[in-house]
Formats: C-alpha cells, sequence, structure tokens
C-alpha cells in the first residue's frame, strides 16, 4: 500500500535527504594535492607518529642513516608505515634533526600525493629560516626548474618539535613533474646525480679513468648500471670543458651540456650572492646533474640553498676565473649575454612593485615578509629554535634590507662595465656582510 504524505511532508523529506547528502558530503575528505602540500599560502602542520623509543635512538645518533616507521598526518591525510631518517650534513644533531621522510621505504608502492619522499629541513644554520625558500622561489621564477618548498610545524607524538622547511625530493617524481613520466621510467629514464663534495674542485680533466668521476657524482637512478653507462658521458663532458678549442667550445660543450640554461643558474646564484654554489668558497656544491635520455643536453638543479643574501655588494666575478667551465663560458659573448640579461631579469623582477599599488616594497621585498610572516609566531614557539626571536627579527631585517639595495648594485655593476664580468658597483661600506 503507497504512502500519501502531505505537501508539508514532502518538503521535510526533501530537506532531510539534502541533509543526508550534504552531510556524506562532508564526511568524504577533499582531495589535497602536491601544489597545495607545497603551498606557501599558508604555515602547514606535519604530524609524524613513531614509537617514543625510535624517535630518541635518531635523536641520540644523529649521524646514523636508520630508518625508522612512522605514520604520516597532514590535513586529514594519514599514511602509515612510512620510512623517517636523519639527514644533513653539517646542520645534523639531535636536538633539532633534519628529517628525510620515505613513503615507499616499507610499503613499495606507497604514494603521498604522488611523491616519494619530502625533506623536512631544520635549517639549522639559517636564523632567518627562509633564505633557501627565497632562492628555489627565484630560480623557479627565472624558468630554472628546483624544488618547491615551504614551511610547517612539526608534531612529533603530538608535540610541537619546531619549525621545518618541506622542500620537495629530487628524485623521479621531480623529474616526472617537470620533463615528463617517460625521462622518469625507472628502466628507461634519464640519469640523475647529486654532486657529492669530496674536495674543492672545478671541473678540472680527472683523467679518462672513471672511478673519480663516480667519487663526486652519486647516482640516483639507474644505479645498478654499468660504469660505463654511468659516468663514461660525464667524463666526456669534463673531457670537452677542458680540452676543446675555444672556437668550438660553445658547440662542444653544448652538445653534452645546456649551457643557456646553465649561464642563467649562474647568474641567478650571484645574485642572490650565493657563496656555496657552483663558484662559492669551496668549489663545486649543492646541486644534481640531470642527464636525459631523450635530449643528450646534461642540466643541473639546485639543492641546498640556505648559504644566499651573504653580501649586498658581492662582486658578479666572484670566484667565475676559479672555476674552468664558468671561467670558459663567460668568455664567450652569447653566454656572458645570457649570463647578463638574467642578472638583469633578477634585478628588475626583486624590485618590481604591485602594479596600482602604494606598496613601496618590491617583489623579493615582499616575498621575504610574506615568509617571515607565516613562520613569526611558530619561530617564537619552537622549543629548540638555536636562535632568539630578536636574532630572528634583526635577521629577516637583513633579508629586507638586501631585497631593497641588491637590484640597484647589479644593475650598476653592469652599467659600468657592460663586459659581463665587473666587480660590485658599491661603496665599499664595511656593514655590507651579514655578521
Amino acid at each position: 500500500m503507497m504512502t500519501r504524505h502531505t505537501r508539508s511532508e514532502d518538503v521535510a523529506l526533501r530537506r532531510f535527504a539534502m541533509c543526508v547528502m550534504l552531510c556524506a558530503a562532508a564526511a568524504v575528505p577533499r582531495a589535497q594535492t602536491q601544489d597545495e602540500f607545497f603551498s606557501a599560502d599558508a604555515l602547514h602542520e606535519v604530524r609524524l607518529t613513531l614509537s617514543g623509543r625510535d624517535w630518541q635512538a635518531l635523536k641520540d645518533r644523529p649521524e646514523d642513516n636508520t630508518y625508522y616507521a612512522a605514520d604520516l598526518q597532514w590535513k586529514g591525510i594519514v599514511l602509515r608505515n612510512v620510512g623517517i631518517r636523519s639527514r644533513g650534513h653539517v646542520t645534523r644533531n639531535g636536538l633539532k634533526p633534519g628529517l628525510r621522510v620515505d613513503m615507499n621505504r616499507y610499503l613499495s608502492e606507497q604514494r603521498f600525493l604522488g611523491l616519494t619522499a619530502f625533506t623536512l629541513d631544520n635549517a639549522y644554520n639559517d636564523v632567518s629560516l627562509i633564505r633557501e625558500r627565497l632562492t628555489m622561489l627565484l630560480f623557479n621564477r627565472m624558468g630554472i626548474a628546483a624544488p618547491r618548498e615551504t614551511h610547517a610545524r612539526l608534531f612529533i607524538n603530538e608535540e610541537y618539535a619546531g619549525v621545518y622547511a618541506i622542500i620537495e625530493q629530487v628524485d623521479r617524481a621531480f623529474i616526472a613533474r617537470i620533463l615528463g613520466d617517460a625521462e622518469a621510467n625507472v628502466e628507461r629514464g634519464g640519469y640523475l646525480f647529486e654532486y657529492r663534495w669530496v674536495r674543492p674542485y672545478g671541473f678540472e680533466y680527472l683523467g679518462p679513468d672513471l672511478e673519480p668521476y663516480a667519487q663526486l657524482f652519486t647516482p640516483q637512478t639507474r644505479d645498478t648500471d654499468s660504469m660505463s653507462a654511468l659516468f663514461e658521458e660525464i667524463e666526456e663532458l669534463v673531457r670537452a670543458i677542458n680540452e676543446t678549442p675555444d672556437d668550438r667550445f660553445a658547440e662542444a660543450v653544448g652538445a653534452r651540456l645546456d649551457l643557456p640554461l646553465f649561464m642563467r643558474y649562474l647568474a641567478v646564484e650571484d645574485f642572490l650572492s650565493e657563496t656555496d654554489g657552483l663558484v662559492g668558497e669551496w668549489g663545486l656544491h649543492n646541486f644534481y646533474l640531470y642527464r636525459p635520455q631523450r635530449d643528450e643536453r646534461a642540466r643541473l638543479i639546485p639543492w641546498d640553498k640556505d648559504t644566499g643574501f651573504s653580501a649586498v655588494d658581492h662582486p658578479l666575478d666572484y670566484h667565475l676565473l676559479d672555476n674552468v667551465l664558468t671561467r670558459r663560458a663567460i668568455a664567450i659573448s652569447e653566454l656572458r649575454q645570457i649570463y647578463v640579461e638574467t642578472l638583469i631579469a633578477c634585478a628588475t623582477l626583486a624590485s618590481a612593485r604591485e602594479p596600482e599599488s602604494l606598496d613601496p616594497r618590491g617583489w623579493l621585498e615582499r616575498e621575504v615578509d610574506r615568509a617571515a610572516g607565516s613562520i613569526r609566531a611558530a619561530v617564537g614557539d619552537d622549543p629548540v629554535y638555536p636562535f632568539s626571536l630578536e636574532q630572528f627579527d634583526e635577521s629577516i631585517e637583513w633579508l629586507r634590507d638586501f631585497a631593497r639595495r641588491r637590484p640597484a648594485i647589479v644593475e650598476c655593476a653592469l652599467g659600468a662595465n657592460p663586459a659581463g664580468t665587473p666587480s660590485a658597483c658599491a661603496p665599499g661600506a664595511t656593514d655590507a656582510r651579514e655578521k
């Protein structure tokens, strides 16, 4: 027998059904994306849960690369049994350990928003905590693919462990994002190497034996391939850098390395006064080398960029002649022009004001304030931040001053010497380098 409802009862039933649908939709978490995970629009919260004994062991032995099982939580997404380990070089410590988070350490097919790993960087030597974030942002704005980076409050077993930088790992997932899935293919993709600092080195030829190159370039993909498959092309590249006659240098080296991209990379580092990169204090450092399969020209990928912004009047010819590749490349007019144009582009972007705004700040200063403002309260609450909040504020003011003054100094230097390898065009003030 069919039940008849009054008009008011029908309306009430429709409203009830609508409420059920809305509540059900609200109960289903909205799909998150990598872009949201690396978004700088807000300070994130990342939570790791693991055995208290394991966490203490990781802190007691930060120099070890031992992995520990943990659960990861971010915005309602929970992943069980990810692997975490201590990471870093001079920043490794047991008070505020830097962490590598591997989603597939224990479950081979597990992914987090398509990522297989990411870094939680303690930024232990950077008082501001934001230098690397700003550097990677400028690389990307200049068309040089670099890891995405933002910040988060990290909680370990529901206890606040401090402010950390979330950094995209340079791995197959990164290669797939910038060059496509074919390049990231396990068996047929390209070759990714992390440069490993062993001693001061500037692309000098090390001879035909492949072992010296294997000591400097650690394979991150295709690592079971033969020595010749991995390192023969690196040896040939370095040989070409050193032995090719001047009139054939751009053609011969350019067939193996994307030289225009290299010059833009160099210019970004020099604009930001990087002292531990391609032409830093200790030779080559802090980059990945990627050799594609579909395009024989290799490219560099920036990594670990927390030592920039060191001096407002940083000279543009800083150690350029100490590196074989930069010395020979800068002597070629077409490549030197790319270097100069990229420096000018950096200066133009850094000083650019918002259209139709009375805000006097340039783009770089706005990004300094944006990043600092998002983390300042969390820094104040950080139980293991190794500096004071006053020191944090002083460091941010230094970055603001750099952002205001550096563009004009670079433009002045280039105008003073259009040949492209000028010394810094700025008063020799003793306070131009951060203390």
